[in-house]
């Protein structure tokens, strides 16, 4: 949206809160659970040990099990579809530096079974639901999954969720390969533009994600437009208006 910005924020410091840390130790108990259920051989008293040392975070809430066991326990559904036991994996580091320079994430879930790519993504937040519909940052992960993957697997499709358990919403995109890689190219030049610190500035509700976004300039003239704006007079005028005119055209 805001190619420029990238490179403007690089001068503030990166910031966290209590809400982003609480996601990430929701995130660690969901990947200790499947890899318990799916990846890794793990005793009872391991698993136990491991999740006891989380549950020792002062951001632990016994909701975070209650919550963590809804997106296992849809993954579970997902890989039960099949025909045949997936290949899973989770917490995975996808590149797609191919088409984004020096682009990467990392997949919360990828399973792949048949000619199917699934990618699945937890979101803890419960203030705004967000979409699986298009989504460039879950057409990014496809495409770095369908970079790493292809080469081993026959992959015709993909398919995109987004879990948030707190707000029970589960939402779901699936795109063919060609529309995914068609896409992937699309986007390069906006993406070279950003790496170079290239283009126009342009304000938005993006603008909450930006480090730039309280100095920068740009959002602060469109904020003074809109303020300028409400400020305008309607294009009638009221009677009280009027009475004034004509006051001042008799004195």
């Amino acid at each position: 949206h805001c190619t420029p910005s990238v490179r403007l924020e690089e001068q503030f410091p990166e910031s966290t809160s209590g809400y982003a840390e609480e996601g990430r130790l929701a995130h660690e108990i969901a990947e200790l659970k499947l890899r318990k259920q799916f990846v890794e051989p793990m005793t009872p008293a391991k698993f136990k040990s491991r999740l006891k040392k989380l549950q020792e975070n002062p951001l632990y809430q016994e909701e975070m099990l209650r919550y963590t066991d809804d997106y296992v326990d849809y993954i579970s559904g997902v890989v039960h579809q099949f025909n045949y036991p997936p290949y899973i994996a989770v917490e995975k580091r996808l590149d797609f530096s191919s088409h984004v320079k020096e682009g990467f994430g990392t997949g919360d879930c990828i399973i792949i079974g048949g000619e199917t790519l699934r990618i699945i993504d937890l979101k803890y937040g419960k203030g705004v639901p967000v979409s699986a519909v298009d989504n460039p940052q879950m057409k990014l992960y496809a495409l770095g999954a369908y970079l790493e993957y292809s080469f081993l697997y026959p992959i015709s499709k993909v398919v995109m969720t987004i879990v948030q358990p707190r707000l029970d919403d589960t939402s779901e995109f699936e795109l063919g390969v060609d529309e995914l890689l068609n896409w992937g190219d699309s986007i390069k030049p906006v993406a070279e533009k950003a790496f170079a610190g290239e283009g126009e500035y342009v304000p938005g509700e993006w603008c909450r994600f930006c480090r730039a976004r309280s100095l920068c300039r740009a959002r602060s003239d469109f904020n003074s437009s809109l303020e300028e704006m409400k400020n305008m007079k309607p294009p009638l005028i009221t009677d009280e208006e009027v009475g004034q005119i004509l006051t001042r055209s008799r004195d």
